[in-house]
């Protein structure tokens, strides 16, 4: 009989409640721990599906608020979404001009370098046709050959070292991304925080603020 899997759609909206109702922030790692288990490709849609449905819902409620504090939040939230954003782009743009200096530097050593291999193949190889004439001459060649040979051999292990680097940078531009996920999270959290101190308080048995207890039968 198939196991029931783990993640599900409640699973994450439960520990993604809890984490707001003890005002940690709702990461993949946290809510992963809470729910015990799975796998994050599985994950990180439900969570993505779970935070536009908070979004939309704080969206659809009406919440009586003053002007003046849904002025302060709005500024507050534009601020927060605003410096996220900018600095998710500033360092994503940085690290793409980064890796494209890298690539097209790289290319042209690897190019230059080729090239110049096949033309001192070539020459090596008219002068082996003229062995007997230029004996020294392809002596001379094969040296050149190898120490291009070994500059090449450097280049592509630069290579290498550009495309581990290019995977670091993707890695930073996702938590650059992750910042930005917080921003949104700290601003729903906001809205939310808002709402609870907004409603009126509750009074003893139930009745509303400002109501009295209901005399007795027969008093005035």
């Amino acid at each position: 009989m198939p196991r029931a899997p783990i993640i599900t759609p409640d699973a994450v909206a439960r520990a993604a409640t809890e984490l707001l109702a003890q005002g940690r922030p709702v990461t993949n790692s946290a809510v992963l721990d809470l729910v015990g288990g799975g796998s994050m490709s599985t994950l990180v849609p439900l969570l993505r599906a779970w935070r536009k449905d908070q979004k939309e819902r704080v969206t659809r409620e009406e919440v009586e608020v003053p002007e003046t504090v849904m002025e302060q939040v709005r500024d507050l939230a534009t601020r927060i979404w605003r410096d996220a954003t900018e600095e998710a782009q500033t360092a994503t743009d940085a690290l793409r001009r980064e890796m494209r200096d890298l690539r097209l530097e790289a290319d042209q050593q690897q190019s230059e370098l080729v090239a110049h291999l096949g033309k001192v193949e070539a020459e090596r190889d008219d002068a082996i046709s003229q062995r007997d004439a230029q004996l020294a001459l392809i002596k001379d060649l094969e040296g050149e050959r190898e120490r291009i040979s070994a500059d090449l051999i450097t280049v592509r292990a630069t290579v290498d070292g550009l495309r581990e680097k290019c995977a670091f940078l993707e890695a930073a531009a996702a938590k650059a991304e992750e910042r930005a996920d917080r921003a949104e999270q700290r601003l729903v959290q906001i809205l939310h925080d808002v709402k609870a101190e907004m409603k009126p308080p509750a009074t003893a048995e139930g009745g509303p603020a400002g109501s009295g207890p209901v005399p007795p039968n027969g008093a005035s």
